[in-house]
């Protein structure tokens, strides 16, 4: 089956931002190349209008890779949680098969959700052996609302959000085709992976940084720094329940911002007992529909935090926090967990403490 007219790519150059209607596949390579005039388009993907629309005027621009032909597979569900910095080959590879094998070999159909860049997955992925990769880039909510994108969503055996700016996907995204389209894709048993902001918007509760994103020792001090910007589910991913995530985790020292929104859950009722899944830089966690996990990459891997509903805590405005206790499992590179179960039987297990701001473990390393 062939997609749609509405599939037509756009792309973006080095210097600027091309008309839509300019842009085709190279059958040779797959390549995302520039015609001069729509006269240089297959009829067959010409748009209705032989004027180029222009991408302030859909909403987004798409790059693609690969064939315009599409597959079905037999997807094995599941999530893929990156912490940004370097994509971690291993991992990738992994997501995609959770996608499902195509006949004869290779992997489906990949879309790629994004609020700035370009096209930088497309050559791991097409050498990887996925049928095609479409990275779109969405500018607006008009953008989001458009049925190009919802078709491709809806086609995609793997759907995979891109790092940057998890605000533009909060403000951009919710309550739109996309926000639909994803979700319906995981309840079709379909698989989902984000990286960085991409995997911000993964938990059932959400770390929007709608101002600035928040630090550790700011936040520390006052709870209700405006920073500090929480919204529920974006995406509803069942082994992410009451979860909120957190990326590049001890190497920009995120425990002290991730126990504030951990306090803040509590105070504002939106969780009893809530936890969070922090994941290092140069490091991610595949998680199948079972909630069985696998640690990859050479970061300090993934921890496990949860705040019991008995938990002292002082969480106001001004005040620096106090909260206690705090549990964490650390898993390392290589090692496995049931996020379902929240168990880690290998993992280092110790405890946390918030006193006026201050934070210290059990074991006297906080990460």
């Amino acid at each position: 089956m062939r997609l749609s007219r509405f599939l037509l790519p756009c792309l973006v150059s080095a210097a600027t931002v091309t008309g839509c209607a300019g842009a085709r596949t190279t059958p040779q390579t797959g390549a995302t190349t520039t015609a001069a005039t729509t006269a240089a388009t297959p009829s067959s993907a010409r748009p209705t209008s032989s004027t180029p629309q222009s991408d302030t005027a859909r909403g987004f621009t798409v790059y693609h890779s690969g064939s315009d032909t599409d597959v079905r597979t037999t997807p094995r569900g599941g999530a893929y949680l990156a912490g940004g910095g370097t994509d971690i080959e291993a991992g990738m590879r992994w997501l995609l098969a959770q996608g499902g094998e195509r006949p004869g070999g290779g992997f489906g159909d990949v879309v790629i959700l994004r609020s700035s860049g370009g096209n930088g997955y497309h050559a791991m992925l097409t050498g990887m052996g996925v049928n095609s990769v479409r990275s779109f880039v969405i500018f607006s909510r008009a953008g989001a609302d458009r049925p190009e994108i919802a078709e491709a969503i809806r086609r995609a055996e793997v759907v995979f959000i891109a790092g940057g700016d998890q605000s533009t996907y909060e403000r951009r995204w919710r309550g739109t085709a996309v926000q639909r389209e994803v979700n319906a894709r995981i309840a079709a048993g379909y698989p989902v992976g984000g990286t960085s902001a991409g995997l911000a918007v993964l938990g059932e509760h959400v770390y929007s940084a709608l101002n600035v994103s928040s630090t550790s020792k700011d936040v520390l001090a006052s709870p209700y720094d405006s920073s500090v910007t929480l919204s529920r589910s974006l995406f509803t991913l069942p082994v992410l329940h009451d979860v909120i995530t957190d990326s590049h985790f001890a190497v920009r020292d995120r425990m002290g911002r991730l126990l504030v929104f951990l306090a803040r859950l509590q105070q504002d009722g939106a969780s009893a007992s809530p936890r969070a899944l922090a994941v290092d830089e140069k490091s991610a966690v595949g998680v199948d529909a079972s909630g069985k996990a696998t640690v990859f990459g050479s970061g300090k891997g993934a921890y496990l935090i949860s705040v019991p509903a008995t938990a002292t805590r002082i969480c106001s405005a001004n005040t620096p926090l106090t909260l206690a206790p705090i549990n964490v499992q650390h898993v390392s590179a290589n090692g496995i967990f049931d996020l379902g179960q929240w168990s880690a039987p290998n993992a280092r297990q110790y405890t946390l403490q918030v006193q006026r701001g201050v934070v210290t473990a059990s074991d006297g390393a906080i990460y």
